[in-house]
């Protein structure tokens, strides 16, 4: 004789316990469309969810760029320029050396660097340098150009992108 009553077992091996067996093997309309509609709303909370998630993320990403941009000097914008105070440190009379340098081999001249006078710094994908300098040649005196030099980040390299002269 069949019981309506189907007997199970623990995973663990354990105690047995009896079921009705018409509720393990087909669900009613109502308990299906319930669980369909659990389902939707469990959705749409976590869709939302995901998408404040997502627009949370990007303001502090953002937020911090900005804040990156900025930490040279606060009166600057993003993407300005940024005066560099110490003209005659190493990285600077690099570039002011460089720019004489390019500019020479582009132009087939023989200026020879002198000093930087001012220098700006603007950070864009990698750093553009503003180099105000003195420099010189055997027929002429000194005069003062204006030279800006690209900084490129990965991989480092430098470019020379402009090199006017301003006064001689």
């Amino acid at each position: 004789m069949a019981s309506p009553l189907t007997m199970t077992s623990s995973f663990f091996g354990g105690a047995v316990a009896a079921k009705p067996a018409a509720a393990t093997t087909r669900c009613g309309r109502l308990a299906v469309r319930a669980s369909m509609e659990l389902e939707k709303a469990v959705e749409k909370r976590s869709n939302t969810r995901r998408g404040l998630m997502l627009a949370a993320a990007g303001a502090a990403a953002v937020s911090s760029v900005v804040k990156v941009a900025m930490a040279d000097d606060k009166n600057t914008l993003a993407g300005g320029w940024t005066e560099i105070p110490d003209t005659n440190s190493q990285e600077i009379l690099l570039y002011g050396i460089f720019a004489v340098s390019e500019y020479n081999k582009q132009n087939n001249k023989s200026l020879t660097f002198e000093s930087v006078l001012k220098a700006e710094k603007q950070v864009v994908a990698g750093v553009n340098y503003r180099l105000l300098l003195a420099a010189g040649d055997e027929l002429r005196p000194s005069g003062t150009y204006q030279a800006v030099v690209y900084n490129q980040a990965a991989p480092t390299s430098l470019h020379l992108t402009s090199f006017v002269g301003i006064s001689r």
